[in-house]
């Protein structure tokens, strides 16, 4: 059968630029490949699908048998439309629709209404039979437990037209793990993945990580939400790793996600062997140095944890990139303004701080689901769903206003006085990469 696999993007995004290649989709249409399938994955930060204005496909999509669709909450809407015009114009086509938008029961019953099946969670152990025919309407997937049962993910399924226009920030990435033990009451990846993590072995990953570098790619981003839940656990693949850097040539840059109690419970030598292996910048999830928000937010850590895992990993030379978290509820101006001067002082490089948004799955959107104020029709108006636009009531000051306060605290933080010292000291792609988000800060929280 010839099956398309499509990413959908946001209508508001500023971030494209940066765009990772979707690995779930990758590794599906790599394990369907497997089965003797023919596969296409479509990224739309990479190539044009959808024309919303005449509300058509692409033709060569709709020559299809089977179309999928990984949708998050801010692409829901173009998503649906986008079903809306395949049903339309191939009534015959089988569609399945995935992704953490659908973990809400109105949320899939919304899309189980035009297409045959609505995948909640990882559809992995449940690919053969949906592809088959014999699943249909929204299904819970079964959590994978053998994680070297999936490939290495093919790349080359990925179609691009926009690819020379990526390779200055291309990121390659690379997953080793899922699920995390953490309760974060914003945060969908449990709910997705579960509270049990799930490992690849290091013997895998080596082959990934080895078949990456024969294909030239220079820069891995470890996906895995938590890479340090469990330090213990890292310590053979980042031996390998740094043997295999030891060997001469190796990438330019490693990138992993990474927690606070994970990189404590770590400690310095830990950190030394992340070094090794070539891994230089940590995204850290400290969301706040407010003990009372961090104990709303259900996080795991407080300021004083924050504070010296991030002064542990600048003493051994990492990039920081710190994401921070705005809440609605509690936050006004100077809390906000405190945040990223308190990153400053810490020497953290770069800094993200997204506004607190509740997502179907999640026990944030529980608590706020009846009380929503980004709206259309007496819908949630799921463009708003950026993280950069609150959808929920505000506390101290408008909505507007607190939206405003995130933009000047991100603009300052990213001035192009710390862009140009970058570029005159050597470092010409960390200068465009500060330059850049000081550009884009404006349409990022329009």
């Amino acid at each position: 059968m010839k099956i398309s696999l499509i990413n959908v993007r946001p209508r508001h995004s500023a971030y494209a630029l940066f765009s990772i290649a979707p690995l779930g989709a990758i590794t599906l249409g790599t394990l369907l490949k497997r089965q003797g399938h023919e596969v296409v994955v479509y990224d739309e930060a990479r190539t044009s699908i959808f024309n919303e204005k005449r509300g058509k496909v692409r033709d060569d999509l709709l020559k299809s048998d089977i179309i999928g669709l990984s949708v998050i909450s801010p692409a829901a809407a173009r998503a649906l439309r986008m079903v809306k015009a395949i049903r339309h114009d191939k009534p015959e086509v089988r569609i399945l629709v995935g992704g953490p938008h659908v973990l809400g029961r109105q949320q899939a019953e919304t899309f189980a209404k035009y297409a045959d099946v609505v995948v909640q969670g990882e559809a992995e152990e449940l690919l053969d039979d949906i592809v088959e025919g014999n699943r249909l309407g929204i299904i819970r997937g079964e959590h994978l437990e053998d994680m070297d049962h999936l490939p290495v993910p093919d790349l080359s399924l990925m179609e691009c037209t926009k690819r020379k226009y990526l390779d200055f920030f291309k990121l390659t990435p690379v997953s080793t793990a899922r699920g995390c033990p953490r309760d974060c009451e914003f945060c969908t990846v449990s709910q997705i993945h579960g509270r049990k993590v799930r490992w690849r072995s290091p013997e895998l990953v080596m082959q990934e990580l080895r078949k990456r570098r024969e294909q030239g790619y220079k820069r891995i981003f470890f996906v895995d939400d938590n890479f340090s839940v469990h330090p213990p656990k890292r310590t053979p693949l980042l031996e390998a790793m740094a043997a295999e850097r030891a060997k001469g040539k190796w990438f330019q840059s490693i990138i992993v996600q990474d927690e606070v109690p994970g990189i404590l419970r770590g400690g310095e030598e830990y950190i030394r062997r992340m070094r090794r292996a070539g891994i230089k910048t940590v995204m850290l999830g400290v969301e706040s140095f407010d003990d009372e928000k961090l104990k709303a937010l259900h996080k795991s850590h407080n300021r004083t944890d924050s504070e010296k895992a991030l002064r542990m990993l600048k003493k051994h030379d990492m990039i920081l990139y710190a994401f921070g978290m705005a809440r609605p509820e509690t936050d006004d101006r100077e809390s906000i303004r405190r945040q990223f001067e308190k990153l400053r002082e810490e020497g953290v490089t770069y800094a993200d701080m997204t506004i607190e948004t509740p997502f179907p799955g999640t026990a944030y959107w529980e608590k706020y689901k009846d009380r929503l104020i980004a709206k259309v029709k007496g819908e949630p108006d799921w463009d708003k769903w950026t993280l950069l636009s609150p959808v929920i009531p505000t506390r101290h000051m408008t909505p507007r206003e607190f939206q405003k306060a995130v933009k000047k605290s991100m603009r300052h933080f990213y001035s192009p006085v710390r862009a140009i010292k970058k570029i005159l000291r050597g470092n010409i792609r960390g200068g465009l990469t500060i330059l850049y988000v000081w550009m884009t800060t404006g349409r990022m929280y329009a």
